[in-house]
């Protein structure tokens, strides 16, 4: 009886600590995507501004040379812009962010971020759709800065509190 026990004490502290382990790599994570993210807005960006490439080329060929996490994101907008079925930029913008972007650590938040940038790219001129590419750049960049203060912590928190978690339910078990 004691032996079981203490097998179930050592799985409820193992799964607990997991759990705190999981939450703050999830984090880390989602720090990591808003980057890459950032990059690729950035190299959009640059696509459009000094090649003067119209937006479905551009996304067409970011589709090509990026295969990160967001390369099915970037080839669904691609596809889905060359079969000229009568949608909208917008709407195929955030098809993709609601179905392609559920495999990231962004949250809902994030992902209602580029939805409304969506929403202000696609049928706007050059000039305007530099603007709002600045602007979700800058957002990004602020949302980055204001996560990368507080990832240490929140990993420390997350990953403190998970195993204490476990080492409380063990002994309340007891």
């Amino acid at each position: 009886m004691l032996a079981l026990k203490i097998v179930g004490c050592v799985l409820v502290i193992i799964s607990s600590a997991g759990m705190g382990f999981f939450f703050s790599n999830e984090i880390k994570s989602r720090l990591e995507d808003l980057r890459e993210f950032k990059k690729l807005i950035v190299l959009l960006r640059g696509d459009i501004r000094y090649a003067n490439t119209p937006l479905p080329e551009a996304i067409s060929s970011m589709s090509r040379r990026h295969h990160g996490n967001f390369a099915g994101f970037f080839h669904r907008i691609s596809t889905k812009l060359y079969d000229l079925s009568g949608v909208t930029f917008y709407e195929i913008w955030k098809e993709a962010v609601e179905k392609e972007l559920n495999n990231t650590s962004l949250s809902k938040r994030d992902k209602s971020n580029l939805i409304q940038f969506g929403e202000n790219l696609g049928y706007l001129d050059k000039d305007m759709q530099m603007n709002t590419m600045d602007l979700f750049i800058t957002q990004t960049e602020n949302e980055i800065e204001d996560l990368s203060k507080t990832v240490k912590e929140k990993t420390y928190l997350y990953n403190s509190l998970g195993i204490m978690a476990g080492i409380f339910v063990t002994i309340i078990m007891l």
